[in-house]
């Protein structure tokens, strides 16, 4: 919102080395050989004016994560009008917000489309898509890779956090899931390979005109949009309208996703308690809107970036949603039974699913999720800034305390139920008993039907 603002300068703010921000070794890609060469002299390095706009003005990044610095009172009015957005777009229902939902989900694919090919004729664009395509195989030997790639695919599709579960909610009995999950899977991983190569083609070009390699470009964290984006707007033609598009790809982007995010909780918390929520919705909505808004102050304050860089990699992502997804599988393929899900699905849509998916779902995902967990845990590296150096010990006691908060309730309450019903069976009863669909659930002629199956599954 902040960059959709600014773009409506005649000269954006990000465009020139000439604002209070800037420093002596500011350059912005338009300097000729001789005075690039001059800067790097006398200050031993250079930084585009895109890095120090998004750095010194937006964010005004302090040091290290023990210094607040004080808040960036803009963005903290920006944040109060999204929350706003958010809780309008949702006291009536998901289902009345799904025009709202359909234009924030195909609206970027034409933006997308656009930046790629502008992209694509900048000099140096075939440097940055080549750095992208080209296998580094040392990667794979670093832990944080796989991490980072393992719970990226989870977060894009929307595995764990409930989401997917409170929106399918809302369809009808007979709506045809299958397809949708395949349709989303080629649709997901397309839109990756289509906005990376957008993105690249245009490092690319901030490589060409800063005489830096692409792995220098762009320091890790969240601030990736938000160099490419700018850099490209200011080379098209028109550019204050299509920095506004662009700018406005994001702002969506971000408030469908939070959308969806809260709708998947609040649906989780008016289930929990029906009667007191379900009332008085649009005011339960509004405080639980209000809490988050709270929350997220400290996101907006000078260091709010490395907070938001250790909740990011804590909470999440990583150990705690690796976690959720293991016993979520778990649970639906071993519990509740992959033959039940698959009957289930037959009788919504009348598709027999291949056996092979019983395969994947009993096997293979559970697998791939522990795995990916021990791996992480195994190769454990601290939370670094993105100048390689490491953050406080105090930092990362957090972020696994953060973890620990939706690791520890599952565990946590399969014990506490163990140990609270069926007390007059043995352990070892109740254990199996605890952990299955009672049999009472199946009929003798055959398996009740999902509509009759659905309060053993809550």
């Amino acid at each position: 919102m902040y960059y959709m603002i600014a773009s409506f300068n005649s000269t954006f703010p990000w465009e020139t080395c000439d604002n209070w921000w800037n420093d002596a070794s500011c350059v912005t890609g338009k300097e000729h050989t001789k005075m690039l060469e001059a800067i790097k002299a006398h200050t031993n390095h250079t930084q585009t004016s895109v890095e120090q706009y998004w750095e010194r003005r937006v964010l005004m990044v302090t040091d290290s994560i023990e210094d607040f610095g004080g808040i960036q009172w803009e963005l903290l009015g920006l944040m109060a009008v999204s929350w706003v957005i958010v809780y309008f777009a949702l006291w009536k229902g998901i289902t009345n917000a799904r025009k709202f939902v359909y234009f924030c989900a195909l609206f970027p694919y034409v933006l997308i489309v656009v930046l790629l090919l502008r992209g694509l004729t900048l000099p140096g664009a075939a440097k940055g898509i080549s750095y992208y395509l080209t296998p580094n195989a040392t990667k794979l030997m670093e832990a944080t890779v796989w991490k980072d790639a393992g719970t990226q695919v989870f977060y894009s599709y929307g595995v764990g956090f409930g989401t997917l579960i409170a929106l399918g909610s809302h369809n009808k009995f007979s709506h045809n899931c299958f397809r949708d999950a395949i349709m989303m899977c080629f649709i997901n991983g397309g839109t990756s390979i289509l906005a990376s190569t957008a993105i690249f083609s245009i490092l690319g070009f901030m490589s060409e005109a800063s005489g830096k390699d692409i792995a220098d470009i762009v320091k890790p964290g969240v601030g990736l949009a938000f160099l490419a984006y700018p850099e490209m707007a200011t080379n098209l033609p028109m550019k204050q309208l299509w920095a506004f598009l662009f700018f406005l790809m994001i702002t969506i982007l971000g408030l469908d996703s939070q959308v969806c995010m809260m709708e998947g909780l609040y649906t989780a918390l008016e289930d929990a308690f029906p009667t007191q929520l379900r009332k008085h919705k649009r005011v339960a909505l509004l405080c639980t809107c209000f809490g988050f808004f709270i929350l997220g102050i400290p996101m907006v304050t000078h260091g709010g970036s490395h907070w938001l860089t250790l909740i990011d990699a804590y909470g999440a992502s990583g150990y705690a949603l690796l976690t959720v997804v293991f016993f979520e599988v778990v649970g639906l393929s071993w519990g509740f039974g992959a033959d039940r899900v698959r009957a289930a699905i037959k009788e919504m849509i009348g598709i027999q699913v291949p056996l092979v998916f019983k395969i994947l779902w009993k096997y293979l995902s559970p697998l791939t999720a522990f795995l990916l967990f021990w791996f992480c845990v195994y190769y454990y590296e601290p939370l670094n800034y993105p100048d390689q150096r490491p953050y406080p010990l105090w930092a990362n006691v957090i972020g696994f305390m953060l973890s620990s908060c939706s690791m520890v309730v599952i565990p946590g309450w399969a014990i506490y139920y163990l140990f609270t019903h069926n007390k007059h069976l043995r352990l070892s009863e109740r254990f199996w008993r605890s952990v299955r669909v009672p049999e009472s659930a199946v009929q003798a002629g055959g398996k009740k039907s999902i509509q009759e199956l659905k309060p053993l599954a809550l």
